[in-house]
């Protein structure tokens, strides 16, 4: 009979604990993500995160029950914009997260115009609309480190080459601009199709130009067709880039010792263990950016005072909340937010070493 008493005090003290969370209002997160393709391993580290974060929180006494609805852009601008009105119109979601600038555009013009928080993590943004956060690195971070790494290696001229999508053209194009006026030469910048695969001729006209240094910046397959033709080419490992690099999977990255890259993964060591023990493999690209956002992002709506009619904080309120947190330390390490809703943070050089990203 006690067994019996302890077991039925047990079967109702989850039947409450249910009911309390099922009493909570539900505040639904979407995410367009690449979850086929070449960058679904992006699209499948942001899940991760995501899940992490999730976890987190899930073991706190929350004001709400958070819900996040996924959805495979496969990193096309067209179906990202499908996705989020989806996401917006019949999922009512209060935010939309999305990764890398070839889709975050379109993303954050439909989220803006719906008053829904667009949270996403594109390189090169230097500014966001109104309803709008990125904890992508911006221009001048990504900048920095580069032209210290040149300058240490003595490199007088550059050639920049990438694709021709917004987030490369906005990344490269403030290179093109300022590297002149620090002193290094750009003698080539080049930019080829989304999907172009033979880049042969053009390496052997840029060669005559002997550039010190080739600068990438280019959307997959770009990055690792254009290393690989490259050094059969030449021989030659003088390739840095400016991001890009950093996102791609090792494993499909020639393995060319010395090249270098802005390290835009970022990411602290105790973060990186924490994902290496959970799920095997290394942080991706935007992942630690992420996880920090949408981690931002449910410390907001639980800060905030809920609108008295929907028992929820109005976005307006929950971004306003996030804008005036200014120094976030996470996932990602040290990032500033300014006021506009752009991050700004260090970040480091990584050199390529038997198929690793290491220290400079």
């Amino acid at each position: 009979m006690k067994k019996l008493l302890c077991a039925l005090c047990a079967a109702l003290s989850l039947v409450a604990c249910d009911k309390d969370q099922s009493d909570k209002p539900v505040v639904k997160i979407g995410a367009t993500l690449p979850l086929t393709g070449n960058l679904s391993y992006v699209g499948q580290g942001a899940k991760n995160t995501f899940a992490m974060v999730m976890d987190k929180w899930a073991g706190r006494d929350t004001k709400y029950k958070y819900e996040i609805v996924f959805e495979d852009d496969a990193l096309k601008p067209q179906q990202a914009a499908l996705n989020t009105n989806k996401l917006i119109s019949m999922d009512k979601v209060r935010v939309v997260m999305s990764v890398f600038g070839v889709v975050d555009r379109p993303v954050d013009d439909i989220a803006n115009k719906n008053k829904v928080i667009s949270l996403s993590c594109s390189y090169g943004k230097d500014s966001v609309p109104e309803y709008g956060i990125n904890v992508g690195n911006t221009n001048e971070d990504s900048y920095a480190p580069l032209l210290k790494k040149l300058k240490q290696d003595g490199v007088k001229t550059v050639a920049l080459v990438g694709t021709k999508a917004e987030v490369a053209e906005a990344t490269l194009g403030h290179a093109a601009q300022h590297l002149p006026k620090d002193g290094i030469k750009v003698v080539a910048d080049e930019r080829y199709a989304v999907g172009e695969t033979d880049y042969r001729l053009s390496v052997k006209k840029m060669e005559e130009l002997h550039p010190d240094y080739y600068v990438l910046f280019g959307v997959q397959p770009m990055n690792s067709v254009f290393v690989k033709q490259y050094y059969e080419i030449t021989g030659k490992n003088n390739i840095a880039s400016l991001g890009s690099l950093a996102n791609i999977d090792t494993k499909s990255l020639p393995h060319i010792d010395g090249m270098w890259t802005v390290y835009t993964v970022g990411g602290g060591e105790d973060f990186e263990k924490a994902y290496f023990k959970r799920y095997g493999s290394r942080v991706e690209g935007c992942s630690a950016n992420l996880y920090d956002g949408l981690d931002m992002i449910i410390t907001a709506f639980e800060n905030v005072e809920p609108n008295p009619e929907t028992g929820i904080p109005e976005n307006a309120d929950v971004l306003k909340y996030v804008k005036n947190i200014k120094t976030w330390n996470g996932a990602f390490g040290p990032m500033n937010i300014e006021p506009d809703g752009t991050i700004r943070s260090d970040i480091p050089i990584r050199i390529f070493q038997h198929g690793q990203w290491v220290k400079d």
